[in-house]
C-alpha cells in the first residue's frame, strides 16, 4: 500500500484526505470512525471528519495525529508546520509558517519543488514578470527595476526575483538581449495550486491597503460596499463578478495598443455575518 507523502501538499486537510483514500482502499473498513477511534475519540465518530471540514487541530491532537499516521522525524516537523500554515490567523504567522515550508521541503523527490514556493512568497515576482513586458530592462538593472515598482523593492529583492523567474523559464534574453517574459505558464502541482495562491492573494490585499495610506492618486480606484442580500441574489452577484472577470481577461487579451503600465486588480466578496437561519 503506497500512502501519499506529506511533503506533496501544502494543504493538511488535502493530505489528510488523500492519506484516508488510500488507507480504505486497502482496508474498507478503516472508516473515518476509525481513524476517530485511534486518535482516542471511541465516542466520537465525527472528529476526523469535522477536520476534514475546516475544524482546528489542538496542539494535544495533532501529536496523536502524527502517531496514526505514522510519520518519520522529518515528515512530522512539515506536517507540524503544514498544520500552523493552513490554521494561521495573521499574515505574520501565516508568512512565517510558509518560509519554514520552504526550509523543510528541499528533497528533488518531492513534489512540490521549492522554486514554486519561492515564486508565490512574493508579490513583486508577478509585477517584475509583467514589467519586463512593458519595458526594456538587461539583467543586470536590478535596481533599475527596484525603483520602477510601486511600492519601490530593494535592488536585492529584484536580483533574486530575476534569477527565480530565469530558472523557472517564466522570463529569458530576446534577440536584442532584454529580458522578457515567455508564453510558458507557471506549472504548479495541483495538490498545492490553492494554498500557494491564497498566500500571493494575501500579499496582493496587503498591496491594496497600503495603497490606500499613501498620498491620492488619480489613477488609483478603490470601492467598497456593505450589503445584505439573499441567497439568489448572491449566486446572481457571484456570476456577475465572474462574467466580469471573463470580461477583463478579454479586453487584457485583445489590447490593440502596446503596454504601457502594470496594475493590480483585486475585488473581493466576503461574508460578514453568519447565514441566518429562517
Amino acid at each position: 500500500m503506497e500512502l501519499p507523502s506529506p511533503y506533496d501538499y501544502n494543504d493538511f486537510r488535502r493530505y489528510l484526505t488523500d492519506w484516508h483514500c488510500a488507507r480504505q482502499a486497502a482496508d474498507p473498513e478503516f472508516s473515518k470512525s476509525e481513524v476517530s477511534r485511534q486518535l482516542g475519540l471511541p465516542r466520537t465518530r465525527s472528529y476526523f471528519t469535522d477536520i476534514l471540514a475546516g475544524k482546528r487541530i489542538s496542539g494535544t491532537f495533532l501529536d496523536r495525529f502524527i502517531l496514526v499516521l505514522s510519520l518519520d522525524k522529518d515528515e512530522a516537523r512539515y506536517f507540524r508546520v503544514l498544520v500552523r500554515f493552513n490554521q494561521a490567523q495573521t499574515p505574520e504567522d501565516r508568512e512565517l509558517s510558509f518560509d519554514q515550508l520552504v526550509a523543510l521541503n528541499k528533497t528533488p523527490r518531492h513534489g512540490l519543488e521549492q522554486q514554486h514556493y519561492l515564486y508565490y512568497r512574493h508579490w513583486w515576482n508577478g509585477a517584475i514578470r509583467a514589467l519586463l513586458e512593458i519595458s526594456d530592462y538587461h539583467g543586470d538593472e536590478p535596481g533599475r527595476i527596484a525603483k520602477d515598482l510601486t511600492p519601490p523593492i530593494t535592488p536585492g529583492e529584484a536580483k533574486a526575483s530575476l534569477e527565480l523567474l530565469l530558472k523557472l523559464g517564466l522570463v529569458a534574453k530576446n534577440a536584442k538581449g532584454f529580458l522578457k517574459p515567455t508564453t510558458r505558464n507557471l506549472a504548479t502541482p495541483e495538490s498545492s495550486r490553492d494554498e500557494l495562491v491564497r498566500q500571493l492573494q494575501i500579499q496582493q490585499l496587503e498591496l491594496a491597503q497600503c495603497s490606500l495610506l499613501m498620498p491620492p492618486s488619480p489613477d488609483r480606484r478603490t470601492f467598497s460596499n456593505t450589503i445584505s442580500v439573499s441567497d439568489s441574489s448572491w449566486e446572481m452577484i457571484l456570476q456577475r463578478i465572474e462574467r466580469f472577470r471573463e470580461e477583463l481577461r478579454s479586453i487584457v487579451h485583445r489590447d490593440p495598443d502596446p503596454a504601457n503600465r502594470v496594475a493590480q486588480f483585486t475585488l473581493s466578496f466576503i461574508p460578514l455575518s453568519r447565514k441566518a437561519t429562517p
